[in-house]
Order: structure tokens, then C-alpha cells, then sequence
């Protein structure tokens, strides 16, 4: 049973006990209810609990043993090789146990197991492998393009994550990739279901979200009769029993392309991971084969990965504003999807500047949905824990866990290597979509489209770079053009003039701490580890960088712009003693403010990023934070355009969800500033005990998570 998909909706409440369970209204779909599992950045240990779960719930309620019985196994031979594709296959539960009941059989059947999702993809090889079990990070689009052809195609659970237009996108795939039979089996909305399922699992799967998850999806099913509304002639909808449907299909003799199949292209549906669910499913046929969405405006056609026919004009789906790492990010996460995405950023050039660092276990899962975690890593150096010290002396240690799972690291890479990666992969997915040189100076929304006016940009020119590099600075020149979309997404920056122009305003929350930093090259003392010195007259940071190099930062007592890297070294020697080689790179000056928008969507446009949010750079927390917006605004947006009724409550919890974790990042880097001040005498004692302690388990696992960003 794979209660995929899942964060609890906004109207619902857990269920904690049997005498709190309600029956809600079951008489329509609550195809706008989400479940906790849709959080990327749910609790790891129990999503691994769910997944774990899955094969003893499905044992109970899913009715597989018959169907491989009754509809699998008389296909199936001994002697010749017979294939199997499960679409959205999760934790893989389901796959395992067809292929166990087929080896015990003596029969020859090679299953493929297909999900795009990363976490459930994980969890899936973490398990033994089984002969004949092959699991595939794909989409069932990249199927059908392949030309592949199963005997049986299969699904769990999947129908009820679909409207009545996805559904279509899956039967054409199913149609394209089965030569016998398809069997999609699903749960039916009822109250007998409901009550059911909320009582029989009352006492059990308490460190999981399969009860939370498990109640949202049968709130999500088709009934019997929803569900034979919308399937078109061929397919049939049978009831194995009151809260169970199957949706079949024998395929006829002759061309595979009878039926469905013929209506569609043959690049078919794509099977996305809508907010990042662990069972994700097909959507609208339209993202590949070409067609308009029900209501696009005419001029808009939409090819492969949602490329445009540029020849004509046309309403883009999204233009992302700013093509720092942040927008570019989430671009590439909307060109995955197959959203018709467009970026415009003002500069000329990818900047320069040495700026962020860090990234966190979170983000690589970003980069991961992108497919480029694996460069970024192999281009990074790990940060394998932190040591505290003062006066010469250690006052305690982090380590951030060691796993195999490289997902799970903490590293260091400069943030212009790492948008350089990020911009090569969405020129692989979407060429010549990211324009530079271009300036926004008006934003409307007229409609279900948004208009933004654009000014070429004019360059000129100021040092400020790493290494005294000369950095492009934008300024309005002319030339431009008005530019349509459905939605635009504000990433450009903490200046953001998107923002502005909406006239949303900026709360102010703490800041006013200076610092200066340069990076020098790496002395060996430190290897692999972050070093914070609390001292008398402020702290100083010490990081690890890629080639042999560190980054170091010092809290100063005023704004020092004119300061070199000389002068740094000088302040870093005087309070910590630590002696640093000569370097050619330039000091940087910075100020730290902290503020957030008091919305982060207006209409059909939507902050991300600093633009959303300015936090502290001290904990390494600001793009990290801003990947995590673009991790669930991505899915939110494939949602809002695909199923438009839908689109203000999926935007509304991204604005809760983002704005709720950037109070709790800045919560945390006032923590860190305030740990970090100038102090003397007892409040220097005071400060340096409580580091220890916070050092010491168990306050030291807590403050790894808090960290490595996991609960964000």
C-alpha cells in the first residue's frame, strides 16, 4: 500500500486515538488534501519507519496475493521469460513480493520497478536485492521513448494522486507499455474504509505516517462510479471488495497503438513526483506531446521538457526573476517537470564574489532531484564536524554523522562553482532559456497571466570580486520588451525589485553585526573541520575549501569596508594566535541584516529565496534556505498549473510552510550572532560553559541537526 504523496492538509488533525476519529465528508474527492510524506523535508527516520511499514499494511489491505494469483500468474511461464512494470513503486514492497510469489512458482518473470522520486528510490536498493527485481529512477515517459513493452504493467495506490485529466496520461502510458494486461489497483472513498483503516491501525505504526497518510489518501480516492466517469471505452472497473477498486485493461490483439494509445504521441505522459511524493504518478499528456493545456491561451505550445515554439509569441508557465543559484535551481526543478521555464537576470556575467559555502544534507537532496548532486560532491571537500575553542583551549567537539550515504554529508564549495554547475544542467534541460542583461521595471497581473516589463541592462564595472575581479553592476538601459507568463517567481535577491514593485513590505527582525572575510590557503591544522574561536573580542570562523584552501570570517565593531586580507590576518592572529600564509584573494566587508517578507506570494507571483527572506550568513544558512523554498515550491507550482483550482491552497501552504522555517533560521542565526559577540568575565565564563554543555550528548545530536539545517 503505497500512501504515497504526503503532507497532512491544512484542514485536517492528526488522529491520536480512536475516540478522536472523525468521519469527515466523504460525498467528494479531497483532491486538494496533501499528506506528510510530501515534505522533502519530512522526519528521515520516519519516512524510512513508512516505507519499512508499507509491506505489512499492503499484506492486509491491498489484495495483491489474489491478484498474482487470479490476473498474473496464468501469464506467466517457465520456460519463457515474462516482464512486469510497476509504475510509482515507492519503498518497492509490492514488486518484492510478486517477485518472491513468482521464484517460489518456478515461473520467469523480470520485473521493473519505476519511481522518480530519490528517497524512495533509496530506500528500495538499500534493501537485499532479489533476482529479476530491477529498480529504475525514471518516469514512465522515459519508457514509452525508450520503446519498452511488459507483458503486465501494474500500480498500487497511485489513482487517487490523479484528476481526472492525469488519469488519461497514465492509461496512454499503460496502454503504450503493456502488451497483455494492466491492472491499476487503488483504495475506494467510503466510510467503511475510513473507519476501517483509522481504527485498525489506532495502536500501531506510531513512529511512521502511514495512519496520517493512510486516512488523507482514501480522502483523496475515486469511487466506483468517479472513477468509470472518467476512464475512457476498453477499461474496467471492478470492486474486489468495499474499500478496494481495480482498474483493468486487456489489451487487444494487433498495433499498439490501438485504442487510447492512437489519441496521444508517442512521447506520452510524464509520471512526476508531485511535491516531492515517494509514489509519484503520470500528468497531463499536454508537457510532452505538444498539446495546450485545457485553457491555455492560444500561441502557447508546448514541446519536449516544455520547450516552446519561440517562432510564435506565446505565454511562458513560469519566468523566474534572478539566475543566482536559488532561481536557476529552481528552474531546472520546473524544466524536470516539464514546466515551459524562462530566466532573466540582470547581470551580464555570473558574479564572482565569494560568498556561500556551505551546503547541507537538505539541499543535496535538491540537487539530487536536479541530477547534479554527484558534481557538486565530487567538485566539494566534506565537513566532517566542528571543534569550539577559546583562550587556546577546546571547549568541545561536533561531529556531523558519518554515513555511506553521501546524500547525508555537509560540504564546502564556493557558490560560484556551484551555480556554474546548476546553470549547465538547465542549459541541458531548457537551451537558451536563461536570458542575461535584462532588467525587470514593471510587473502586472492581468488575468490568469502575469505581464513583466523588461530594460536591457547596461553594465558598468566596480572591483569587489574574489581575488580583486571586476564585478558587472546592472543599470536600466532600453530596448526592452513586455513578457507574459502564468506565474513569475521573484529570486532576485535581498534587493529584490519584484518585490518592490509589488509593494510588499520587509520586516526587520535583528541584525547590525559586521564582519570581514577572505579565504587563505589551508594550514593542515584543522583537516576536514570547521573551527569557531569564541574570544574576547568577537568571534572567528574558520571552514574548509576545495584546493587546498579555508575561508575564514571575523565579527569587527564597525563595517570595514577599506580593510584587506592583510588586515584580517592581522585581526585573526591577535585573537586566536593562528598565523596565516599571504593570499591573493581580497577581504570582504559585510553587514548582516535580517528580515522577512511579510508575504511571500501576491497573486500569480511568488517570492523565493532572499527575496523572501534575508537571514544571517553566519551558520551558513541563507542559500541553503533558499534551495529548500525552491524544493517545495517547484512541486507546488507544477500543481497550481496543472490543476488551476487548486493553485491558492497549494500556494498558500508554501507561503506558511517557507515563512515558518525562515523565523526558525533566524531564530537560530540570532542564536549564533549572540553566541558569537564580544564578551568579558563572567559572561565569558557563563558563555564558554554552556558551550561545553550544548557540546556534551545528548544537546550534541540536537545541535548537529539544528546545524546541518534537517529540521528546516
Amino acid at each position: 500500500m503505497h500512501f504515497a504523496s504526503a503532507r497532512r492538509s491544512s484542514r485536517s488533525r492528526p488522529f491520536l486515538g480512536v475516540s478522536s476519529l472523525r468521519v469527515p465528508s466523504l460525498r467528494r474527492r479531497a483532491s486538494d488534501a496533501v499528506e506528510l510524506m510530501d515534505d522533502p523535508d519530512c522526519d528521515p527516520d520516519k519516512l524510512a519507519s513508512t516505507y519499512a511499514n508499507f509491506r505489512f499494511v499492503n499484506t492486509v489491505v491491498s489484495g495483491w496475493r489474489g491478484m498474482y494469483r487470479r490476473d498474473i500468474r496464468p501469464l506467466l511461464s517457465k520456460t519463457r521469460e515474462n516482464t512486469l512494470l510497476d509504475v510509482g513503486c515507492g519503498g518497492g514492497d509490492v514488486a518484492r513480493a510478486l517477485a518472491r510469489w513468482a521464484a517460489r512458482d518456478g515461473l520467469r518473470l523480470r520485473i521493473t520497478a519505476v519511481d522518480p522520486d530519490a528517497r524512495a528510490h533509496a530506500y528500495a536498493t538499500s534493501l537485499p536485492p532479489l533476482p529479476g527485481l530491477t529498480f529504475r529512477r525514471a518516469l514512465s515517459s522515459d519508457l514509452v521513448a525508450e520503446r519498452r513493452r511488459f507483458d503486465v504493467v501494474v500500480s498500487n495506490h497511485v489513482l487517487h494522486h490523479l484528476t481526472g485529466e492525469q488519469l488519461g496520461g497514465l492509461l496512454a502510458d499503460s496502454e503504450r507499455l503493456a502488451a497483455h494486461r494492466v491492472l491499476h489497483a487503488d483504495i475506494e472513498r467510503s466510510r467503511f474504509a475510513y473507519l476501517g483503516f483509522g481504527l485498525g491501525t489506532w495502536p500501531l505504526f506510531r513512529r511512521s505516517f502511514i495512519r496520517d497518510d493512510g486516512l488523507t489518501s482514501i480522502r483523496r480516492s475515486f469511487t466506483a462510479a468517479e472513477l468509470c466517469e472518467v476512464v475512457p471505452p476498453g477499461w474496467q472497473v471492478t470492486r474486489e471488495h468495499p474499500s478496494r477498486l481495480v482498474l483493468r485493461r486487456e489489451v487487444p490483439a494487433g498495433p499498439a497503438s490501438a485504442g487510447l494509445a492512437s489519441a496521444v504521441s508517442a512521447s506520452g505522459s510524464v509520471l512526476a513526483d508531485t511535491a516531492s511524493a515517494s509514489v509519484s504518478f503520470p500528468v497531463r499528456r499536454d508537457r510532452r506531446n505538444g498539446r495546450s493545456r485545457s485553457g491555455e491561451p492560444e500561441g502557447a505550445h508546448v514541446h519536449e521538457r516544455g520547450q516552446a515554439n519561440d517562432s510564435e509569441a506565446r505565454v511562458r508557465d513560469v519566468i523566474v526573476v534572478g539566475g543566482g543559484p536559488v532561481g536557476i535551481l529552481l528552474a531546472g526543478l520546473l524544466a524536470v517537470r516539464g514546466v515551459d521555464v524562462e530566466v532573466i537576470e540582470q547581470r551580464g556575467k555570473p558574479s564572482l564574489r565569494s560568498r556561500a559555502i556551505g551546503i547541507h544534507p537538505p539541499s543535496l537532496r535538491a540537487l539530487d532531484q536536479l541530477g547534479v548532486a554527484e558534481e557538486v560532491l565530487a567538485r566539494a571537500v566534506r565537513i566532517r564536524g566542528g571543534v569550539v575553542r577559546s583562550d587556546g583551549r577546546t571547549l568541545g567537539r561536533l561531529a556531523f554523522t558519518e554515513t555511506v550515504d553521501r546524500m547525508q554529508s555537509v560540504i564546502s564549495l564556493p557558490q560560484f562553482e556551484t551555480e556554474a554547475v546548476l546553470r549547465a544542467r538547465f542549459a541541458e534541460l531548457a537551451p537558451g532559456r536563461l536570458r542575461g542583461g535584462v532588467t525587470v521595471t514593471g510587473v502586472s497581473e492581468r488575468g490568469d497571466r502575469v505581464a513583466v516589463e523588461t530594460a536591457t541592462t547596461v553594465e558598468t564595472a566596480k572591483p569587489g570580486g574574489t581575488g580583486g575581479t571586476v564585478e558587472g553592476v546592472g543599470t536600466v538601459g532600453t530596448g526592452g520588451e513586455i513578457l507574459e507568463a502564468r506565474y513569475v517567481v521573484a529570486a532576485d535577491g535581498a534587493r529584490s525589485l519584484v518585490r518592490d514593485l509589488l509593494g510588499i513590505r520587509c520586516t526587520a527582525r535583528t541584525g547590525g553585526e559586521t564582519y570581514l572575510m577572505s579565504d587563505y590557503p589551508d594550514t593542515g591544522e584543522h583537516p576536514g573541520e570547521a573551527v569557531l574561536f569564541f574570544e574576547r573580542g568577537g568571534v572567528v570562523e574558520s571552514f574548509p575549501l576545495p584546493g587546498g584552501r579555508r575561508r575564514w570570517v571575523a565579527m569587527t565593531p564597525t563595517l570595514q569596508t577599506d580593510a584587506t586580507s592583510d588586515d584580517l590576518a592581522a585581526l585573526i592572529r591577535a585573537r586566536t594566535g593562528t598565523q596565516l600564509p599571504p593570499t591573493t584573494a581580497a577581504a570582504s566587508a559585510f553587514s548582516v541584516q535580517q528580515r522577512l517578507a511579510t508575504s511571500l506570494v501576491a497573486g500569480r507571483v511568488v517570492l523565493i529565496g532572499d527575496a523572501a527572506h534575508q537571514i544571517s550568513p553566519i551558520g551558513g544558512q541563507g542559500m541553503n534556505l533558499g534551495w529548500l523554498d525552491a524544493l517545495q515550491l517547484a512541486p507546488a507550482l507544477e500543481r497550481a498549473l496543472r490543476d488551476p483550482e487548486a493553485a491558492s491552497g497549494v500556494l498558500g501552504d508554501y507561503d506558511r510552510r517557507r515563512r515558518r522555517s525562515a523565523r526558525m533560521a533566524a531564530r537560530q542565526a540570532d542564536f549564533n550572532m549572540a553566541m558569537g559577540g564580544p564578551v568579558q568575565g563572567l559572561r565569558l565564563r557563563a558563555r564558554n560553559g554552556l558551550v561545553r554543555a550544548l557540546a556534551a550528548p545528548p544537546a550534541s545530536a540536537m545541535l548537529a541537526r539544528a546545524f546541518t539545517m534537517r529540521w528546516l
